[in-house]
């Protein structure tokens, strides 16, 4: 009998077993290559998807053309910017004394750019060394000989400087043997500007309060004079003039054979005014309106008058009250000065002017604390460092690390060599690069001598190797401060600045908005302020004279300037200062505030009031009253900011080839490839948005 094979008798179940088995390799192996497939075209879908949704909104050529268009206007914008504020700055940038220096006049007369080669450097550095040719645009009085200057500093007067101008202002006062480089010069033309454009916005603080402007003047209910109307309403010699604390009503009235200036003042704030120094009032009369015309001097006798609103009793001879009534209103005392000269024709007077006299009781800008170039504030501390001029039109080698440069230190010995960093030393001095320049001992440049400090401080220590404040030599003031801006462009340079003054708190305001008006595009960055604690020069007691008062801290041990921080009651007192500078001052006398010598009920008695001698004359002692009047509401406002330097404009060239071409309104000159030409373009661009700019 035939034996069937095992494999060939089970052969069903064996298929059965496999079969399955093939059959779901198979079926997974389909599976994968298929969904890889159609997830590599389901990405090309979602590509093209993307591709064509990009380009619903396509930028065709007439609106690139557009866009080129509006990139043209803004270029021309900006170069008329820079147009416009060098316009208005190039006034301020000019060379010293050209009036007395044929060599600086030959400069001027060049107008070259910042940073140009200068010619004739031997003769430049022999000028800067003369006195009455740079020194003198910082002050021209001479030491010993006294009388009114022309120099910045002159002209701030009575506004004080904290320890002198020669503390406070940066200049050189030592240019040694070595001769000037042309970098050098053109920085030492960069700090007399801005220190000078600075210190004249300050100086309109007080000639803006100082103004008196004509008004309708009134009485009894009749009209005397009124500016607003035509001649048949204005009277010459009856007329009221107004300032912003002041009312002043002028009269020329007949005085014997002569004539003579009397009239009322009227106190229209809110507050006590101090009248003036020495129980008197100034007020400049202009009695013609002539351009060469001379001011009459005119005083008013008195030290104090209350606000509007005050009333004081009106007694008759026997002393018993008859009414009330306001004690903001002072008749003018005659003096012997009020009446006119002899011969004086009435037709030809005319009450034209008024101006106030300030003195340091009166002025509302009291003392400059600090006046620091390159001084960041709280924003922009944390930048590493602050840049050097451009390089060109400066050289490199000038331009470098101030680290490099020799005798930095600050031993320049000018007074600024106990903020400058470094080692201080006594003043005057000179360095081992030659001998003092002259008049800085005997001349305008000169400063109390003496030791101030030692190292460290805001303007010393580590990564700082320039004197940044007072007078010095050549390498300390200026190669010590090249990096100085916070960015320097192809048209504008910006430099970071900060001050401290002592301002009457009603003030502050004005203070800002006279920074904010500078030419140099004064932009305002922080201020800060505190109660002043001090004394000033000139009211009595002990004064800050000795030292740099106010925000100069010395019980450190060194020159430290507080810009609006710290506490000011941590601070020791001051050299020759019997005084804390962590409270107020002591006044000489008694303490408190008691009743004004000649005045009754506690109102002020002096000059006017019927029957009453006036106080205060000329020789006599300054109430207490009028000290504490004058400091009571004084603040050290801080300011911080950065002023633009424009440089020269110059017209730009036009391209070769494109003299004809449009600069504002380019247009394409060939489609690009591969693209269809650009439709005909009848729209104008957009209008631009118009930037104002301070003035």
């Amino acid at each position: 009998m035939k034996t069937e094979s095992p494999a060939k008798k089970h052969h069903f179940w064996i298929l059965l077993g496999l079969v399955p088995l093939l059959t779901l390799i198979g079926v997974l192996m389909v599976s994968s290559k298929v969904g890889g497939t159609i997830d590599s075209r389901q990405a090309e879908i979602d590509k093209a998807s993307k591709d064509i949704g990009s380009k619903t909104n396509p930028k065709s050529n007439e609106l690139i053309a557009k866009l080129d268009k509006n990139l043209a206007v803004v270029e021309k914008k900006q170069t008329d910017l820079h147009k416009e504020n060098w316009e208005r700055q190039k006034d301020l940038f000019t060379w010293p004394r050209t009036t007395n220096s044929r060599v600086f006049k030959a400069l001027e007369d060049k107008g070259l750019k910042f940073g140009d080669p200068i010619p004739d450097l031997t003769a430049v550095h022999s000028e800067f060394q003369q006195a009455e040719n740079y020194l003198y645009e910082y002050s021209s009085i001479r030491r010993g000989v006294g009388g009114t200057g022309t120099g910045m500093a002159d002209l701030m007067a009575p506004t004080q400087f904290s320890g002198g101008w020669q503390r406070v202002l940066r200049y050189v006062d030592n240019f040694g043997q070595v001769i000037v480089n042309k970098d050098q010069v053109w920085l030492i033309l960069e700090d007399m500007w801005v220190q000078r454009s600075l210190l004249s916005g300050l100086r309109t603080v007080n000639s803006d309060l100082a103004t008196f402007e004509r008004v309708r003047y009134e009485r009894d209910g009749k009209v005397i004079d009124d500016p607003a109307k035509g001649a048949t309403a204005q009277n010459k010699t009856k007329r009221q003039f107004r300032s912003r604390n002041w009312e002043v009503a002028l009269e020329i009235v007949p005085e014997g054979n002569t004539y003579q200036l009397t009239g009322t003042l009227t106190n229209i704030s809110d507050r006590l005014q101090i009248m003036g120094a020495n129980g008197r009032m100034t007020l400049n009369v202009w009695l013609s309106t002539a351009p060469n015309a001379q001011p009459l001097t005119f005083l008013i006798m008195g030290e104090l008058l209350p606000g509007k609103g005050a009333m004081k009793p009106l007694k008759d001879k026997d002393g018993k009250t008859v009414q009330m009534v306001p004690a903001n209103v002072l008749p003018i005392h005659p003096l012997p000065s009020h009446t006119l000269s002899t011969g004086t024709e009435l037709e030809k007077l005319e009450i034209a002017r008024v101006e106030q006299v300030f003195d340091i009781r009166t002025v509302p800008l009291k003392r400059i604390e600090a006046l620091v170039m390159g001084q960041l504030d709280s924003r922009n501390a944390a930048q590493p460092t602050l840049v050097a001029p451009r390089t060109p039109p400066f050289s490199k080698e000038f331009a470098g690390d101030p680290a490099a440069e020799g005798s930095t230190d600050g031993s320049g010995g000018g007074p600024g060599a106990a903020y400058g960093g470094g080692k201080g030393s006594p003043l005057p001095g000179g360095s081992a690069g030659g001998p003092p320049m002259p008049g800085s001992a005997e001349g305008p440049g000169g400063a109390p001598g003496g030791p101030l400090g030692g190292p460290g401080g805001l303007f010393g220590g580590a990564g700082v190797t320039g004197q940044r404040v007072g007078g010095g030599s050549l390498p300390a003031v200026i190669d010590g401060n090249k990096k100085r801006y916070i960015a320097a462009t192809e048209q504008v340079r910006r430099m970071p600045v900060g001050l401290v003054v002592i301002v009457d708190q009603s003030y502050i305001q004005d203070v800002l908005l006279a920074l904010s008006n500078s030419p140099l595009r004064f932009q305002i960055t922080q201020v800060t302020w505190k109660r002043f604690r001090d004394t000033l020069d000139g009211l009595g007691g002990s004064s800050s004279s000795s030292g740099p008062g106010g925000g100069i801290d010395y019980s450190r041990g060194e020159g430290r300037l507080n810009f609006g921080g710290g506490d000011p009651d941590e601070r020791g007192p001051r050299p020759g200062n019997g005084s804390s500078a962590g409270g107020p001052p002591r006044p000489p006398g008694p303490g408190g505030i008691g009743l004004i010598p000649g005045s009754s009920s506690g109102m002020p008695g002096p000059g006017g009031y019927p029957g009453m001698s006036p106080s205060g004359y000329p020789g006599s002692n300054s109430s207490v009253a009028s000290e504490s009047q004058v400091t009571s509401g004084l603040v050290e406002l801080s300011v911080y900011g950065i002023v633009s330097l424009y440089e020269k404009y110059e017209a730009p060239k036009p391209a070769d080839g494109a003299a004809t071409t449009p600069t504002n309104a380019p247009e394409p000159t060939a489609p690009a490839p591969n693209t269809p030409a650009p439709a005909p373009n009848t729209t104008t661009p957009p209008k631009m948005r118009r930037r104002y700019t301070r003035a």
